[in-house]
């Protein structure tokens, strides 16, 4: 995929927080068990999250996590940019450091454009597109453990 586990496991849980009440903090364990990230991961993960003002967290019995962002406006180039950085998205697949519209390589167009794909893929794609999807397609993930099982 073009971005890592943890960008991954941001994007499976702000769905999953955009898919619930928005006057709920949603126990951090509800989530893991829900999105299938592990839970020590999902605590620091959302504690570095909360710098972000995507999501606000409350400590106590009935704290939790919830999404504060209005998901129809969160990308995920914001997610993958604060994640990961989207340097790697600009580097020659050669390794060539000058590559560029001056420069080019073997493949520098039609790399460019599917760079410009993804960017545009990236730039419009948002919480609120997954949440739907998700919302449309529940038991994908059932059917799949149940094929795994088989």
């Amino acid at each position: 995929m073009l971005y890592g586990k943890t960008t991954e496991y941001i994007i499976r849980a702000l769905v999953y927080l955009s898919l619930q009440k928005k006057d709920n903090y949603i126990n951090i364990k509800d989530i893991s068990e829900n999105t299938d990230i592990p839970q020590p991961f999902l605590s620091k993960l959302f504690q570095d999250l909360a710098k972000t003002k995507w999501i606000d967290s409350k400590k106590g019995k009935n704290g939790g996590v919830k999404i504060i962002v209005d998901t129809k406006n969160l990308t995920l180039y914001d997610i993958v940019d604060w994640s990961e950085g989207m340097q790697d998205l600009d580097r020659c697949i050669f390794g060539n450091k000058l590559c560029g519209e001056i420069n080019k390589c073997a493949l520098h167009n039609k790399c460019n454009n599917l760079k410009t794909e993804i960017m545009k893929f990236f730039k419009n794609t948002t919480i609120k597109d997954f949440s739907k999807f998700w919302k449309e397609h529940t038991n994908i993930r059932d059917e799949l453990v149940q094929l795994e099982v088989k």
